[in-house]
């Protein structure tokens, strides 16, 4: 069975509030240079970026979310390996039985449909867990989204970004002036409000 990670790609696309887009008018009297250089700030990007891969590693309901479901998706590993195993066996001790003229020809079909059921068996259980394992890994990543991007928008209503993007260390964005970067900031907001929770009782 594949080895579930949260996939950090889950967040990559953040995006805020838009700004209200008004630039600030030139005061009265204001010297044309002055008023020059207010317009040129006024069209400047007004853009923040959080780094995903510090954000996924240091938030802690991302971590708990993720150590509860790795748990769940080893446990169905073992009991898909214990199954698995057991047919194994039970096909190998029909075989020998079979070779060595043990059983009858209708026994020998018998113990071969059975094991054919089991076998049908198997794949299903299999697909069920799989199919379980995934609805569990989107509902945690949805969690873990909707969580940032609430409080984003209660953020950029003080901050107002025209944008707020996310980057990766192997992500498009090659470089930014690291003022930009709101990561440590957000991520402290957020563990704060997750073990408010925690100590709520609302996991």
């Amino acid at each position: 069975m594949r080895k579930i990670v949260v996939a950090a790609a889950v967040l990559l696309a953040f995006t805020a509030c838009r700004n209200g887009g008004q630039q600030a008018p030139a005061a009265t009297g204001q010297e044309p240079e002055a008023a020059a250089a207010v317009e040129v700030r006024s069209e400047r990007p007004n853009v923040a970026y959080i780094q995903i891969d510090s954000l996924m590693l240091d938030y802690l309901l991302a971590q708990d979310l993720s150590n509860a479901f790795q748990a769940k998706a080893n446990k169905a590993e073992r009991e898909l390996n214990a199954k698995s195993q057991q047919l194994e066996k039970d096909m190998l001790e029909a075989q020998d039985k079979i070779q060595k003229g043990l059983v009858t020809r209708a026994t020998a079909e018998e113990m071969q449909q059975k094991l054919m059921q089991q076998q049908q068996e198997l794949l299903a259980t299999r697909d069920r867990m799989m199919g379980e394992l995934a609805e569990e890994e989107q509902v945690m990543n949805n969690r873990i989204y909707y969580a940032v991007m609430d409080y984003l928008k209660e953020y950029n209503a003080d901050y107002k970004y025209s944008m707020i993007i996310s980057t990766t260390a192997s992500g498009p964005i090659l470089h930014a002036d690291p003022a930009m970067d709101i990561t440590e900031e957000v991520l402290v907001v957020l563990n704060e409000r997750y073990a408010a929770e925690k100590a709520a009782g609302k996991k």
